[in-house]
């Protein structure tokens, strides 16, 4: 049976190290610093340079990640680590570049109304089936449809009309031409799984390890051999679920555990000169992109002059300087920066007697923000977001919840005005066609129908080029008009035991198959 990892809030008061921050998803390159020698503990590290005998990673943890395993219900954290662990995609984002996973290649008709997908040879399944383009096809039809927490990326395609032409070979049609279905709709979300597959408490990929038992938290999986990316370094890998940032710290430097996704920036801080840990840290292109959410839709926000003052009163390098204690960098209103097709957009400046004119002339004194700490410091943030909107004449009522509790439905994000909010930094176009089209869940700025027009027309051009410029204008409208107050990219910290290398981000979730010790 695994060892299941529990961390009571007892424990943590006498280590001394609760500071209450929440659970994010924590992408990151990696680039783990010298250390001294290897600590004992839960994995027994091998001799330098060697592979890796157990494995031990304790992960963000939601309500939803007690069926780790499970594509149609994957959420945040530790699902995903398990979910890339087991499966692989067509298509991934790996740092900031498009690369065919499973797929050979994904090609569309003459006005890319239908695509043409070509299975990868040589990939199995753990039951060492071969891959096919029958596979491909339930996948995408199942991923595609609810129960699925993604069926919204498959609203464009044509599932009952996939068509397998070959073993390796299948076609998908659209519903309307989309020049951009690679990297809005597979790289955004497709896992792949045998045909015919229904239920996935014991679910079997194509991926480097086998999922082979739960027990509480933790997820044990033990490498394929067989897997066709190569060899997996590490035999055995654990994920635990731990909700809480300063837990998952605090178990590391118990011994408990060989790697902590995401801890707090207070954390790191306090961590750096610890020669027994590697404080692991990420740029932009790999950071959480923060902001405080203004649902266009809804009062006071559908007055674009509420938006505009909002976004004049912010302080963004102060929130950067405190809430992040530094670890990260200020934004503009728009997701995607150090990435491919970032449009240049000028740096904001803060106005506040100019923000303070436009609250009177719309007769805003009060707001409500929908908050918690859904990563790291966005509770900070959101109280001091409180501070500076007071100096242009508005109060501010924090209406905090737990994390789970604020996406206890993800269907009713959408309906609040004021929300803290993160996404992933990601490409432009990959982010504006997941979450700000009509039927995204995570449409929470309530984008107007005549930009949702726009956008899909620009996801209809089937030149990389025309597109390419088509979704540059839909960053700078977001950006003059749009409900995000991005305020700023965290920069995301992990921490693992000194001596560990090897980690590395694939579509903002880390891998471990490769991992070694230095």
């Amino acid at each position: 049976m695994v060892r299941d990892l529990h961390i009571d809030r007892r424990s943590l008061l006498r280590l001394g190290l609760l500071t209450g921050a929440a659970a994010a998803t924590a992408p990151l390159l990696v680039a783990c610093g010298d250390g001294g020698a290897p600590a004992a503990g839960a994995s027994g590290f091998g001799a330098a340079g060697k592979p890796i005998d157990v494995l031990t990673v304790s992960a963000p943890s939601a309500v939803t990640d007690a069926v780790p395993g499970n594509p149609l219900a994957t959420s945040i954290g530790a699902t995903l680590v398990v979910m890339r662990h087991v499966y692989d995609s067509l298509m991934v984002l790996d740092n900031g570049e498009y690369k065919y996973q499973l797929a050979e290649s994904v090609e569309p008709n003459a006005d890319a109304s239908a695509w043409t997908i070509k299975v990868r040879p040589g990939a199995t399944f753990h039951d060492g089936k071969p891959v096919t383009a029958a596979d491909v096809a339930h996948s995408l039809r199942t991923v595609g449809t609810k129960p699925s927490n993604r069926a919204s990326v498959y609203s464009v395609v044509n599932l009952p009309g996939i068509t397998v032409v070959d073993d390796r070979t299948l076609t998908v049609p659209l519903k309307a031409p989309r020049g951009d279905f690679r990297e809005s709709v597979l790289i955004v979300f497709s896992p792949i799984f045998p045909a015919g597959t229904t239920d996935f408490t014991k679910p079997v990929g194509s991926g480097p390890y086998k999922l082979v038992e739960r027990s509480g938290a933790t997820t044990r999986m033990v490498a394929y051999d067989g897997y066709w990316g190569g060899k997996p370094t590490v035999r055995e890998l654990r994920v635990v679920g731990v909700s809480d940032a300063a837990a998952r710290l605090s178990s590391l430097k118990a011994g408990q555990v060989d790697y902590a996704i995401s801890i707090s920036a207070t954390g790191a801080k306090t961590e750096a000169a610890n020669s027994a840990l590697s404080v692991v840290r990420g740029g932009a292109a790999n950071a959480n992109a923060l902001s405080f959410a203004m649902n266009q839709k809804l009062a006071p926000f559908d007055n674009p002059d509420v938006r505009k003052a909002v976004r004049l009163a912010v302080d963004r390098q102060a929130l950067v300087d405190n809430a992040l204690l530094g670890l990260g960098s200020t934004a503009d209103d728009v997701v995607g920066k150090n990435l491919p097709g970032y449009a240049d957009l000028p740096a904001r400046k803060r106005d506040v007697e100019q923000a303070r004119s436009l609250f009177a002339k719309a007769g805003v004194t009060k707001l409500t923000l929908r908050t918690g700490e859904l990563v790291p410091g966005m509770l900070n943030a959101s109280k001091l977001l409180a501070q500076q909107l007071k100096e242009a004449g508005v109060e501010v009522t924090l209406e905090e919840l737990s994390v789970d509790a604020f996406y206890a439905d993800i269907t009713t994000l959408g309906t609040h005005p004021f929300q803290a909010f993160y996404y992933v930094n990601r490409p432009a176009a990959v982010h504006l066609s997941a979450v700000t089209h009509g039927k995204a869940p995570f449409n929470v700025t309530g984008t107007s129908a005549d930009y949702q027009a726009r956008l899909a027309k620009a996801q209809a051009t089937p030149d990389d080029k025309a597109r390419a410029e088509a979704f540059t204008a839909l960053q700078k409208e977001f950006y003059e008009s749009g409900g995000d107050l991005l305020w700023g990219f965290q920069e995301q910290v992990d921490a693992a035991r000194s001596g560990l290398q090897g980690v590395r981000v694939e579509q903002s979730v880390q891998l471990f198959d490769k991992a070694t010790t230095a």
